[in-house]
Formats: structure tokens, sequence, C-alpha cells
């Protein structure tokens, strides 16, 4: 795609491809910039800057409930759900069809990316004990557990 596609579709630094092998543990190629020369846009790589991951952190999440003690076929509600903390953060997960799912199993849950089901699982897991789970699988920016909360289920920590 040329620069003026980039352009008129209104495509910016928000994409990244890594070719790699893991049977030689080698990067074939790495592209982490549209335009890594432009001076306005570019010497900026994606692939090394820290942003929220999303729901992509969720099967880690689920990794760890599977270490607990869950299966893929243990239950867990997908229902209205709202967080209350002494420090006034109030909380509402929601799933991104906007609806309810009723009792679902944590395979059903993790394939649809359902939310609430995530964040449920991680209040019950612990915000601490995923922080560090998270590390001994190689994220090495979640330095401070301190500054995380329910929000971490969905992504809401930055990494490279």
């Amino acid at each position: 795609m040329n620069q003026v596609s980039f352009d008129r579709l209104g495509i910016g630094n928000v994409g990244v491809l890594v070719n790699q092998t893991p049977q030689l543990a080698k990067f074939l190629a790495m592209v982490g910039s549209r335009d890594f020369g432009n001076g306005t846009d570019g010497e900026f790589n994606v692939t090394t800057s820290y942003r929220q991951p999303g729901s992509s952190i969720k099967p880690l999440l689920y990794a760890l409930a599977l270490t607990k003690g869950y299966t893929d076929s243990s239950l867990i509600a997908d229902v209205p759900l709202q967080f209350y903390s002494m420090s006034g953060f109030n909380y509402t997960p929601r799933n991104y069809d906007g609806s309810f799912h009723g009792n679902v199993t944590l395979r059903l849950a993790l394939a649809n990316s359902y939310n609430i089901p995530a964040v449920k699982l991680l209040d019950t897991l612990g915000v601490d004990t995923f922080v560090k789970f998270a590390k001994e699988m190689g994220i090495s920016t979640w330095n401070n557990p301190s500054q995380y909360n329910l929000t971490l289920a969905l992504g809401g920590a930055e990494t490279t």
C-alpha cells in the first residue's frame, strides 16, 4: 500500500508486523512504523513502544486460572457487575456486544473475549498474583502492582 492510500484511510502508526521463524529463533523482518524516515510521524517503532495490549492479555489471565485449579469447563457468571473502592474508583465492566450471557465456561468466555468474566476472574485471583504471573511469562513492564486495578484484565497496563 502506498503513502497516499495510508493518508486517505487515516492510517497512522497503529500497527506492526514481525515475521519470525520460531524453529531458528530468528526475526526475518520487522516493520514498526509506517514511514520511519518521516521526521513528523516517523522514527517511532511500535514494536518497542509502550502500548496497552487490550484483550490480547486475556489468554495470560486464563492461563493463570488454569494453574490455580480452574479448568476450561469451569463456570463463571457473565452478569451485570459493579466494583466499588474506598478510593472512589467505581468500575462497571461491559461486554463488547452489550449483552450478558449467564453462566459460561472459561473456554467460552475466552473464545468470545467476554470482558465481565475476565474482570471477575481477575478479582478472584488477585491483581498482584496476575502481575507476578505475567512477569514470569515475560512481561517486564508491569513494575508497580499498586498502580494497577481490575482493568488489567482488559489490557489496562502498557507493555511492549
